[in-house]
């Protein structure tokens, strides 16, 4: 979730989403400096070269929404107004780039260190260079085209020049058409410069009277089993010679098909596959990766060798082999215990695994695919320790799917059907677009609690002691202790003498529907004798910061419009909140399902 994308929801809409109203006039509240939401570079130390421009921007917002001015400097020599600036560096060196952010009183900044420093040149790179022969032979009175495919690292503008037996041919041309005038040896070469750094190529160009219509010899595939990597065969085979076994081919090609390739048809109509190496000496092992395949599939190859001529080996035996598959996984959980479940059935396509002792599970050597993957713990119809789950899926190499399985949790109220409906009704965000999505807080929550006290009644001391009773229900720390400058996400306190009810408002929601700012608000009337009862009070609305809604039960806490008859949470509301915070942000709990 952006922090930064945020949008201030009128009151009168989150009266009806939480179920909460409450002002937030405070007499003590005082002047509070900018929050910067986010900037950018992220990173605070720079590296960069003269010539590059570097775009720096700032976000803040005011929390009296007091209005702000934005503004850079450079070594606190002031450059530019306004929340983004660009920066075209001239020069190299070291130098601090300021941000500042003010509401008039206070200010806050991103401070960057940059160090600048000349660019280095480097030389161009031939990537590829055709003909791939290093020898090739060409008979007179006939074309042969020399090119070459090259790319700067700085990206400059290229120039290209070729010499046959040092004697300029053609200039500023990636290609050279070769008109063979002559027999005998012809060395050409082509360079490519930048301007400043060049490199270069050769070939040694033999031109003959005697056209070759020897084909190479057929080519021997010795290995293809499955690869290292998704869609990977490995194939190895014995290099031929330009004519039969003698001299050197021009190139090898290597196509595959889902069919065996017999004829010139079947040739024709495979597939050719990038990256063959360049020829080896007759007798020589070859090999590689051939890549790019559908993952777990029976796959045909077929390799042959050409030379200068346009001759061709004849097609070889047949030889198949499945390419390497797809494998994920990942661990099946309890979401009240937060302990791995073993024996779980998770199902993929026609495919079946159970959950190990350390409740994991894994699939491999799996093709490309998508549908529906499910998890279970019984094989009936029937509810059995746990709530079924399925939900859509596209397979991923390597991906981790892990599944959080609401138990049938046996429960102390009879208010509810079972455990997954009382689990959805205390979580369900009422009127957000998203009901079936957890959209809760991130732990720890940052917690603002105001100081205020009345009757010999600590109000921030007994806020505090609840707030740290949450820690033990979840195993780590819930509430954190946040202090100005405040957090932009954050849940703050505050105490008016003139509200009936103690409340929760969500004051800001993201875009995507996450609480941002919630504010609790505090009737001013209890008093030391009355202690508990305030932090029953102080109970049931940090229950709401950390996103229940309200239960049925007079024995829940969390119980709305009656008073509670209790004065700690239920072991059924603690399991809610187990089951709410393992479960992953985002997560549609409607997937699970009774049978």
């Amino acid at each position: 979730m952006k922090r930064s994308n945020r949008v201030v929801v009128a009151v009168a809409l989150l009266t009806a989403l939480t179920g909460a109203s409450c002002g937030s006039n405070d007499p003590a509240r005082v002047d509070r400096p900018p929050v910067v939401n986010s900037y950018s570079p992220t990173s605070r130390a720079l590296n960069a070269f003269v010539g590059d421009t570097l775009r720096f921007q700032i976000n803040a917002s005011d929390p009296d929404h007091d209005a702000l001015t934005t503004s850079f400097a450079v070594d606190d020599h002031f450059v530019f107004d306004g929340s983004t600036w660009s920066y075209i560096i001239v020069d190299s060196g070291a130098v601090n780039i300021r941000a500042s952010v003010s509401d008039g009183e206070h200010t806050s900044f991103i401070d960057w260190h940059l160090t600048s420093t000349a660019p280095v040149n480097f030389p161009p790179v031939i990537d590829t260079a055709l003909p791939i022969e290093p020898n090739p032979v060409l008979v007179i009175g006939n074309t042969m085209n020399f090119a070459v495919i090259a790319s700067d690292p700085e990206r400059e503008a290229l120039q290209y020049t070729y010499t046959v037996n040092d004697s300029l041919v053609m200039q500023n041309s990636k290609q050279f058409h070769y008109l063979a005038s002559s027999v005998g040896m012809k060395r050409v070469r082509v360079t490519v410069s930048d301007g400043d750094k060049a490199v270069f190529h050769e070939w040694q160009l033999k031109v003959t009277t005697v056209p070759d219509e020897i084909p190479p010899a057929p080519v021997v595939i010795t290995s293809a089993v499955t690869g290292q990597e998704p869609g990977e065969i490995n194939v190895a085979w014995t290099a031929v010679g330009r004519d039969g076994m003698l001299g050197l081919p021009s190139e090898y090609q290597v196509r595959t098909s889902p069919v065996p390739i017999l004829t010139e048809a079947d040739w024709a109509r495979s597939s050719d596959r990038p990256g063959v190496p360049a020829p080896a000496q007759p007798g020589q092992p070859m090999s590689m990766v051939v890549g790019g395949l559908p993952p777990a599939r029976l796959t045909y190859i077929a390799v042959r060798a050409t030379d200068d001529f346009g001759n061709i080996s004849d097609i070889p035996v047949p030889v198949q082999a499945t390419t390497r598959g797809m494998r994920f996984g990942g661990l099946v959980i309890d979401t009240v215990t937060w302990q791995p479940i073993a024996g779980v059935t998770i199902s993929w396509g026609q495919q079946s695994v159970q959950t190990g002792a350390d409740g994991t599970y894994e699939f491999v050597e799996q093709g490309n695919a998508d549908g529906t993957i499910f998890a279970r713990d019984e094989t009936g119809p029937e509810v059995g320790n746990y709530f079924d789950y399925s939900r859509p899926y596209v397979a991923k190499h390597l991906d981790v799917v892990n599944f959080y399985l609401i138990p049938n949790y046996h429960m102390n109220t009879t208010q509810y059907t079972d455990f997954l409906q009382f689990f959805r009704s205390m979580t369900d965000i009422a009127g957000s677009p998203f009901p079936a999505d957890q959209r809760r807080r991130d732990l720890p929550i940052p917690l603002y609690i105001r100081d205020f006290q009345k009757g010999g009644l600590d109000y921030a001391k007994a806020i505090r002691e609840v707030a740290d009773e949450f820690d033990a229900y979840l195993g780590q720390r819930v509430f954190s202790v946040a202090t100005p400058p405040l957090p932009a996400s954050r849940v703050e306190t505050a105490y008016d003498g003139t509200v009936s009810t103690d409340q929760l408002e969500v004051l800001q929601w993201s875009t995507d529907w996450y609480p941002i700012l919630g504010l609790v608000t505090f009737k001013t009337e209890y008093t030391l004798p009355v202690e508990d009862a305030f932090k029953v009070v102080a109970r049931h609305e940090l229950g709401h910061a950390i996103g229940l809604f309200h239960s049925t039960d007079t024995r829940h806490i969390m119980v709305g419009g009656p008073a509670p008859s209790v004065q700690n949470f239920d072991s059924d509301e603690i399991a809610v909140m187990r089951t709410y915070y393992i479960i992953p942000r985002g997560t549609n709990v409607r997937y699970y399902e009774r049978n």
